[in-house]
């Protein structure tokens, strides 16, 4: 069945600030919230109650993509979701196939498919004010964890025992222990980069570990790109502490980044021609492997060093790599996005998330030009230096419920569409 396109209500922060107000889906936002959040409940229940195991996370996330379909099919799909519906049925069949090659089940690639859909879907059915309401119940808890983090790590730890956590749902020989008790790359090497502000181990709030919070922080970023105007001043102070909370104390390179091109993204992205973020991606990789032939042996943590890194995949990958023959390797991809893309869904599959990425936002209007080239922008950055946290439940479902939203039929500008750019 369509969906009919419902009355906006009146919105105003006072509105924004009660999550289970009216105007907001609270099954959505319960969810997602969740979605965001369920690691640290793990934890918790981990730390105080009984020891968990991979299984207990593994099920855990698939309630929540039931959940979130539960809703989908009980109002019935529309014309509108039909790119999502191929999306997941080709990575249906890639997954078949690298199974099927490497002749051992491999899910990686539909599980990450599974989570753009779901919340993609959700999105393009949920109200402005859902959707601002989930992030701004994500952001506060956030920020109340992250306050009681810098304040004090012990009972941040003793609280949620992240290095507990990970070695009984991740595995002893990944997640090594410390006498901290949290997650063992938080607390960084000597000589990384810093701002210098904070003396502790890099934060990691509700996410347990760091890279997820700068992603966070990163994902707020394009929230708040794309919905500037229509969020409500109080919401607006709690959304930019919390990025500017989580830069200098999560020490995040990346999102310093792309929190500095947000800024200039605002006014920049109205005026780029309509779908030149097509071309991002492929400058990136051309960049890496250019960056790796100038400096080949240099695979520091620096940000050379991890283009480098990649580049170095990228341009000595073997052929039967590219189409998925090499399932075993792929986790010394950790750190490099395209190299593992490609060798967990192929070519092909890099290529159909690719061009989901690029296009799934119409660039109609303001809102939507700066949404689709602030997705873009986080999306093939962060493929440059990480390779598996993007795809995390943890910040995807309140990316990709903002892209549904964005991309669906219940988004209404304040103004008139845009002239196409030259």
């Amino acid at each position: 069945m369509e969906y009919s396109v419902p009355r906006q209500a009146t919105f105003d922060s006072a509105a924004i600030l009660n999550p289970i107000a009216d105007i907001a889906d609270r099954r959505v936002v319960g969810l997602t919230f969740f979605a965001v959040a369920y690691n640290a409940i793990l934890s918790f229940v981990n730390a105080h109650a009984a020891g968990l195991n991979f299984g207990v996370v593994a099920l855990t996330e698939i309630m929540v993509i039931g959940a979130g379909l539960f809703l989908i099919l009980r109002g019935g799909l529309s014309k509108g979701d039909k790119n999502v519906i191929y999306l997941v049925c080709l990575f249906v069949v890639l997954g078949l196939l690298v199974s099927m090659i490497n002749q051992r089940v491999f899910v990686d690639a539909l599980r990450n498919a599974l989570i753009v859909s779901i919340f993609v879907c959700l999105g393009r059915r949920a109200s402005r004010e859902t959707i601002i309401a989930a992030f701004l119940c994500c952001s506060i808890l956030v920020l109340a964890v992250l306050i009681l983090e810098v304040s004090s790590v012990s009972k941040y730890a003793a609280l949620l025992k992240p290095a507990s956590y990970f070695i009984n749902t991740r595995g002893m020989a990944e997640f090594k222990y410390n006498d901290t008790g949290l997650f063992n790359n938080a607390l960084g090497f000597k000589g990384r980069f810093s701002y210098g502000i904070f003396d502790g181990p890099r934060t990691s709030s509700i996410f347990l570990e760091q890279v997820s919070l700068a992603n966070y922080a990163a994902v707020t970023g394009v929230f708040l790109v794309s919905l500037w105007k229509f969020i409500g001043q109080k919401a607006r102070v709690i959304h930019v502490g919390v990025v500017l909370l989580i830069i200098v104390s999560n020490n995040t390179r990346m999102t310093s980044i792309l929190t500095l091109l947000s800024l200039v993204g605002y006014f920049l992205y109205p005026r780029v021609p309509k779908y030149s973020n097509a071309f991002l991606a492929p400058i990136i990789m051309a960049i890496a492997v250019m960056i790796y032939l100038a400096f080949p042996l240099n695979h520091t943590d620096t940000f050379v060093g991890r283009t480098s890194k990649t580049g170095d995949f990228l341009f000595n990958m073997s052929l039967g790599e590219y189409f998925g023959n090499n399932i075993g390797g792929t986790s010394r991809l950790l750190d490099s996005g395209y190299p593992y893309l490609i060798s967990t869904a192929t070519v092909i599959g890099f290529i159909a998330y690719w061009l989901f990425v690029c296009f799934i936002v119409p660039q109609n209007t303001l809102e939507r030009r700066r949404c689709a080239n602030a997705l873009s922008l986080y999306i093939f950055m962060n493929l440059l230096v990480s390779g598996t946290a993007i795809f995390s439940m943890k910040t995807g479902a309140p990316l990709w419920l903002l892209v549904g939203l964005m991309s669906g039929p219940l988004f209404k500008p304040l103004a008139n569409a845009v002239k196409p750019a030259v």
